[in-house]
């Protein structure tokens, strides 16, 4: 019922004209004159009595409607009595809800316009719903950002209108875009929609990372630096050694540490090539070449690559692979996808038992060609496989097995260089499947001649 107080009052008043007509008939049916004025009157008394019947059965009508809408089960003469209490009641917790409602909105609104990360709320109808001061200086005067404002008036770059479709049609997005002088990190997530329109909105986030990028340039320079600097007189310290070891120039007591000094330098040298090439892919520096490749000439020269490898742990290294796919196409850089292959072969042979087992295999799976290698090892640990990707980590389980730990960091950055992804599925005491997809549009069906 939308009427107010007043105007239900209103609606139950005094059926004076039925009266009236009632009171006026009953004269003139008693009075002592003309037939048809009596008749008049009788027909007035019905009339009037008729309305007042018709009066009370509507005022009656109000009052159920009235007494429905009262969520009690007691509805008798109590409840008049308690209906004032009961609304100023109502009436106070409904004070009490606006200013809670206000102040959860003023708090909002506080941490939106002391946030540092930039936020942009997008509708349906890719208009700007909601931002924050940080958004407005991290953007820039060149977006026209204010609220009802076109999606395309702040963000119109090709990759960002398509990183934000993907973001309208349901998936988490994010990119870097450049506006000089700031290289910003934005992110887009499907947010929930009012009621009222249907299709989702997008919420954005927007982090200035101008400095930080700054400071992972230096840091990546002087990694390249170094690493390439100190090959030289680890170069030099190798001749020195290998040079006394072969003129005989050490006593015989000596000779088992000019050995320890060379295996030293050796995982020196190990380590060096690791960071420089790691640098090379986060630089950029790294270029691919992409060839058209058949997966079954592929597995095969690629398995003869590391049998010398497998067999000084007496390992066999077995391929998965159906024979309808063996004469898969696919375009990829063939040294770096058998470098990347080679790593994680490479870690699962050394971290596999003696005489055991390693299987690489490839499948087709939604249009993507996945690469896998599973060992039988002892398996990775929940923690641990969460930063096995991470630079420099080992687990706490492989600490007496040789290697730098940048083994698996290269093979997420190449996956990325690629356009794949690389995944590991394990379990403690199951052994360790590493994936690695190529894209779709990386990998090919042969079309049969």
């Amino acid at each position: 019922m939308t009427e107010s107080p007043g105007n239900l009052s209103r609606r139950i008043r005094t059926p004076w004209a039925a009266w009236t007509l009632a009171l006026a008939g009953g004269i003139l049916a008693a009075s002592d004159i003309e037939p048809v004025f009596r008749t008049l009157g009788a027909l007035a008394v019905g009339a009037g009595a008729f309305l007042l019947i018709r009066g009370a059965r509507r005022q009656r009508a109000l009052v159920e409607r009235l007494l429905a809408a009262i969520p009690l089960d007691d509805k008798g003469e109590g409840l008049f009595r308690a209906l004032p209490r009961a609304w100023s009641a109502l009436t106070e917790e409904n004070r009490r809800l606006r200013t809670e409602v206000a102040a959860e909105d003023q708090t909002r609104r506080h941490i939106l316009a002391n946030l540092k990360t930039g936020v942009v709320l997008l509708g349906q109808d890719r208009q700007i719903r909601l931002f924050n001061p940080a958004a407005k200086l991290i953007l820039g005067t060149s977006s026209a950002l204010g609220e009802g404002e076109a999606l395309v008036a702040a963000f119109r770059e090709p990759e960002s209108l398509r990183n934000l479709g993907e973001a309208f049609a349901g998936g988490f997005t994010e990119w870097t875009l450049k506006r000089n002088p700031r290289t910003i990190r934005l992110r887009a997530v499907p947010f929930p929609a009012p009621a009222a329109e249907a299709g989702p909105w997008v919420l954005m986030t927007l982090d200035d990372v101008t400095h930080h990028e700054a400071l992972e340039t230096t840091r990546q320079k002087f990694i390249a630096n170094a690493s390439h600097e100190l090959k030289t007189p680890v170069t030099g310290i190798r001749v020195a050694v290998e040079n006394l070891v072969d003129g005989a120039l050490v006593l015989p007591e000596g000779e088992l540490s000019l050995k320890i000094i060379l295996r030293a330098l050796d995982r020196m040298v190990m380590l060096l090539d690791d960071i420089s090439e790691l640098s090379r892919i986060e630089t950029g520096a790294l270029r691919l070449e992409p060839k058209s490749l058949v997966v079954g000439p592929f597995l095969a020269e690629f398995l003869d690559s590391v049998a010398p490898l497998a067999r000084a742990r007496r390992v066999a290294v077995v391929p998965v692979l159906a024979p309808e796919l063996a004469g898969q196409a696919f375009q990829a850089d063939p040294m770096r996808l058998g470098q990347l292959l080679e790593n994680l072969v490479s870690n699962a042979i050394k971290f596999g038992p003696e005489n055991g087992e390693v299987r690489v295999g490839v499948e087709l799976a939604d249009g993507w060609l996945a690469w896998s290698v599973s060992d039988q090892g002892p398996g990775i640990s929940g923690p641990d496989s969460l930063r096995i990707f991470e630079r420099f980590f080992r687990a706490p389980a492989t600490r007496g097995v040789p290697g730098t730990g940048l083994g698996l960091a290269i093979v997420k950055h190449l996956a990325v260089l690629m356009g794949g992804t690389v995944e590991l599925r394990t379990a403690p005491g199951q052994g360790a499947t590493f994936i690695f997809r190529l894209p779709p549009a990386e990998a090919k069906m042969k079309t049969p001649s």
